[in-house]
């Protein structure tokens, strides 16, 4: 691993911990499985369940239990059978509601609430849909308390609104510049309408007009037992447990919950494209997706699921083995298809893809979908769907909370006593010819919707031109918020050019007469990192002469993860103690970016202005500065405020946006001060911002510095 990622490390300081960590989350895609070998399948095994022991108060409140004594623990989970609901001009009240309650009650403060959780090594925690609590058997009965008093006498107070509204806000802006959630939050809004539960979205906008009293109307509305189902599991007496129930949940008191109705989700008559355009997006989301009237009382039922976990249910799916493993256009290619009994559910086939191959995957998608139509399965493919269904749900019985969930939803589905009895069974009877009919049903390539989000300057070429089956198919254009526009518009006037772009800038920043004069630079800063559950701080160095000398460091903790040296002509790279030189490649790259200001000494010849495009809702110049590197620069101020660079580490391609969120005059020269970074291959919401607390010019450095 070493090895690999000191092949891949540049100067540049910042982006070299990128680098480190993408290449770390994703090594894992090199672990391959062999899929050649299919198990036969064997007999349906014989499904029995253990029934849980229901009881129901006066009240309506409808408890399970299921009794387990393998380990001394217990836990109770309530859940609520609501309607759909639709929060309109307040969405997301019920995320803030969610956040608020389950710390303090009316009767115990917040931090004495969670103090007593945290003693006694519980978990409780309670939300708008419903409430969870675990410990240990002889903390239980205390737990179940805590649980009952957060959910029949929340702490709901105007403070702590404030507060939970606030993070929804700064977790929104966090994800603005996300490809994957503005796709997300269009297609559902397109596919389901702005009017229905499942197309509208949480917004600042929406968030501003959310009150306490919007807050507190929610929880009492949809808050009743005679809509709410209490599981209980573990190491308990049933009727011990009955009776704690009953006295905790009795003053509960029941409310009629109201349903609405909502206009009904339709797929189009003809496939259209629907291109959502996200000017920051260096790969793009293409999405292929139709409504269905799908649940478990459909008589294909177990045939669309078959169908399904063969197109795309996982790595061994058609649509990973053609898009990942066959063209290497994605990291993975997946499909779904949701069920509801209270309103429709969707089809999608889904893949992120480079911008350079986004009309070609939409295309494949379709094919595809369509191969499914027209065609029979293989045996390989049945017998190994199959397999996969008997393994996971064997598996799962071994959890008691899975016997709760088959009864839960029996009740909450209307389905036969012994509808999972036979659930094996039932997979294990599917043909090729139910796969073939099942997707005929439910898998609508030529009445669908093909969503296309990503960087319109750089696809929407393409996309204007995708054509299946000889049919060019239309296309309507959105923003990522969903409202539709014109064709957007990426040219630039005859006039400008990318030399007066950048001299532009350099005159913004200090002029070409003060840049030259400076000797070095020096600079230090941190990022906090929070990365797959583990938090920490990572502590950033560089120093630069106009000598072509560089010095770039990062350490954590005082431990040094990465250092960088370039000095004049030679350089290395040292991780972990283990020094390697540079390559002839990144020898090049190296005097590049030893430079202090590159933009000085760029050759305009062999650069390319792009069109205008848009950063953070502010309308920019893009220039093509190599085949793996763009900037942007602000049409208003001048000054750049974007850079996305790629490298390609043994055939994956790690992008890496950097964004200049502020710069900081030090004398008399503008220098980027805060900065974010993002890069698809690293799994951190909004990436990383580093903050440059020292900067410094003209430092005096000797060749030493560099060794």
């Amino acid at each position: 691993m070493e090895k690999k990622l000191n092949n891949i490390f540049k100067i540049k300081i910042v982006k070299n911990i990128i680098l480190i960590l993408a290449i770390v989350f994703t090594g894992s895609l090199h672990s391959q499985l062999d899929r050649s070998i299919v198990p036969e399948s064997g007999p349906s095994p014989e499904i029995s369940f253990g029934k849980p022991q229901t009881f129901k108060l006066e009240n309506g409140l409808t408890v399970l239990v299921v009794e387990n004594n393998k380990l001394p623990r217990a836990s109770a989970s309530l859940s609520f059978d609501n309607p759909l609901i639709y929060e309109g001009e307040v969405a997301g009240v019920s995320s803030i509601l969610a956040e608020m309650i389950g710390n303090g009650t009316q009767s115990i403060s917040k931090e004495d609430f969670i103090e007593e959780v945290d003693y006694m090594g519980a978990s409780v925690s309670v939300t708008g849909s419903g409430a969870f609590a675990g410990s240990l058997k002889r903390y239980f009965p205390r737990v179940l308390e805590l649980m009952a008093s957060a959910v029949l006498e929340p702490l709901l107070t105007q403070e702590e609104f404030d507060n939970q509204k606030n993070l929804i806000k700064e977790s929104l802006k966090t994800s603005d510049k996300d490809v994957s959630t503005a796709a997300s939050r269009v297609q559902d809004l397109i596919t389901y309408g702005p009017k229905h539960p499942n197309g509208e979205f949480i917004s600042q906008e929406s968030l501003d007009r959310a009150t306490l009293k919007d807050a507190v109307d929610f929880y009492n509305n949809y808050s009743s037992p005679n809509n709410a189902y209490l599981v209980i599991i573990g190491d308990i007496e049933f009727e011990e447990v009955k009776s704690k129930v009953t006295e905790l949940f009795s003053p509960w008191e029941s409310k009629q919950v109201t349903s609405e109705s909502f206009p009904q989700p339709e797929s189009p008559n003809e496939t259209e494209i629907i291109f959502v355009d996200m000017p920051n997006g260096v790969q793009s989301v293409v999405s292929v997706m139709n409504t269905v009237d799908f649940n478990k009382k459909e008589s294909d039922y177990f045939s669309a699921l078959v169908a399904n976990r063969i197109l795309g249910g996982g790595g061994a799916g058609r649509l990973f083995n053609n898009l990942r493993e066959d063209k290497g256009w994605t990291y993975g290619s997946y499909s779904g298809i949701s069920e509801s009994i209270k309103t429709k559910g969707r089809v999608i086939a889904q893949a992120q893809v480079r911008n350079e191959v986004v009309d070609s995957a939409a295309v494949e998608l379709l094919t595809e979908l369509d191969k499914m139509r027209n065609t029979l399965v293989t045996d390989e493919e049945i017998n190994s769907a199959k397999a996969k269904y008997t393994g996971n749900f064997v598996m799962s019985l071994e959890d008691p909370s899975t016997i709760a969930g088959i009864a839960l939803n029996i009740i909450t589905e209307d389905l036969p006593e012994d509808y999972y009895n036979s659930f094996l069974e039932n997979i294990n009877n599917v043909t090729k010819e139910d796969i073939q009919k099942a997707s005929q049903n439910y898998f609508t390539p030529n009445k669908t919707r093909i969503f296309i989000t990503g960087k319109g300057s750089e696809i929407l070429e393409k996309v204007d031109n995708i054509e299946y089956n000889g049919k060019e198919i239309s296309i309507r254009y959105f923003d990522k918020f969903g409202n539709e526009i014109q064709r957007p518009d990426y040219s630039v006037s005859t006039d400008v050019s990318a030399e007066g772009i950048v001299t532009n800038y350099i005159n913004s920043i200090g002029g070409r007469d003060r840049l030259e004069k400076v000797e070095s630079i020096e600079i230090s800063g941190n990022a906090n990192l929070n990365m797959q559950g583990q938090s920490f701080v990572l502590e950033f160095y560089s120093l630069k002469n106009n000598q072509n000398q560089s010095l770039a460091t990062v350490t954590a903790g005082g431990m040094m993860v990465q250092k960088s040296v370039f000095n004049k002509y030679q350089g290395y790279n040292e991780v972990n103690g283990q020094r390697m030189p540079l390559t002839d490649s990144e020898l090049e790259s190296a005097i590049i970016d030893s430079a202090l200001f590159s933009e000085l000494n760029y050759d305009f010849s062999t650069i390319e202005l792009i069109g205008t495009s848009v950063v953070n809702d502010e309308k920019v110049y893009e220039i093509k500065i190599t085949d793996n590197k763009t900037e942007y620069y602000s049409i208003e101020s001048g000054l750049k405020v974007k850079e996305i660079e790629t490298t390609e580490v043994e055939g994956n391609q790690i992008v890496v946006e950097t964004t200049v969120n502020e710069y900081e005059e030090v004398d008399g020269v503008l220098i980027p001060s805060e900065i974010n970074q993002v890069t698809p291959a690293l799994p951190i919401p909004g990436g990383i911002t580093i903050k440059f607390s020292k900067i410094k010019l003209d430092v005096k450095t000797s060749d030493s510095d560099f060794n």
